[in-house]
């Protein structure tokens, strides 16, 4: 049985008539009849009484017709929906989640997704910046975000700067630092570091502790912290002290006070990239790298923030 069976079954039923149904479908008279007979055949059943006169359904036709034109309308709603997922009007987005440090444009971007394709499921997911890039190339997530100056990226990989501010100093509003407009290295070196991730893997400390060696400083213990949302409790329970993106500001709601940080030698960048597969087709990819495009900061800068509050 193929899908011109149905619809043939369906016209008939629907004009009672086969000269009808076959002007209909643009197939000759004695075709349809044949195509008819074959379905009836396949099935066992007869489906319509004919004569010379009339065409009827039989109550067999009258409940196959219900089914056969469900089967229809659901082949009808597939393809239209492969032809919509294709060009980008439906589907799923997955993206890593970065926590607050894409407060900056992650809201904005989605917003203006959502609008245009309000029909595709965008989801988020928890994971380390080492891990995404492993997601990003076996195809598990859509698009995830790397950090560093440069986005040394595994080969196969694009990616687009989508922040650039500087590191700053987060600690807890008590902190006897606290009070100070800006902050050395040197003011912090025997400060407990938090850092973000594995020990074996972490990007976030590898940086921090590069600031302290260009700068001729040395630093206190690093303890690794999983989540971004563990390291800002950790700050903010005064376990330790981090190094985080300036374009941050924690102080009303975590208890967290953000600020300047000041070297001499060491220069102090943050960069946050969003990567994607380069051989990645999808539309939906695409069309949301787009809107981070359009969300990007002309000149690139990092806005300016109010850091002096405490919480």
């Amino acid at each position: 049985m193929e899908l011109r069976h149905l619809r043939y079954f369906v016209t008939v039923a629907e004009e009672l008539n086969f000269r009808r149904a076959a002007e209909r479908l643009n197939v000759t008279r004695p075709a349809l009849s044949k195509q008819i007979k074959d379905l009836e055949g396949e099935l066992g059943v007869t489906l319509l009484d004919r004569n010379t006169v009339r065409v009827s359904l039989t109550d067999a036709g009258t409940s196959y017709l219900v089914d056969a034109r469900a089967i229809l309308s659901h082949v009808e709603r597939a393809k239209t929906l492969a032809r919509e997922v294709q060009s980008g009007r439906r589907g799923h987005l997955l993206i890593a989640s970065v926590g607050p440090v894409a407060a900056g444009f992650m809201p904005e971007a989605l917003k203006s997704f959502g609008d245009e394709f309000p029909d595709v499921d965008v989801g988020f997911v928890e994971m380390t910046p080492p891990e995404q890039l492993d997601a990003i190339a076996k195809g598990e997530i859509h698009v995830g975000f790397a950090y560093g100056k440069k986005a040394i990226l595994p080969r196969g990989l694009k990616s687009l700067r989508v922040l650039q501010t500087k590191f700053a100093v987060a600690m807890y509003h008590g902190h006897p630092l606290a009070e100070r407009k800006t902050l050395t290295l040197g003011d912090i070196s025997r400060e407990t570091l938090l850092c973000l991730g594995r020990e074996s893997e972490s990007k976030h400390c590898k940086d921090v502790r590069g600031f302290f060696t260009i700068e001729g400083v040395t630093h206190g213990p690093a303890r690794y912290i999983q989540g971004f949302d563990s390291l800002l409790t950790m700050i903010a329970a005064n376990h330790g002290i981090a190094l985080l993106p300036r374009i941050l500001d924690h102080n009303r709601v975590h208890g967290i006070v953000i600020k300047p940080l000041v070297a001499t030698k060491a220069e102090l960048d943050f960069s946050m990239w969003a990567v994607w597969r380069n051989e990645d087709t999808s539309p939906l990819v695409l069309e949301f790298i787009n809107r981070l495009k359009e969300r990007l900061p002309v000149p690139f800068k990092a806005p300016a923030l109010d850091i002096e509050g405490a919480a």
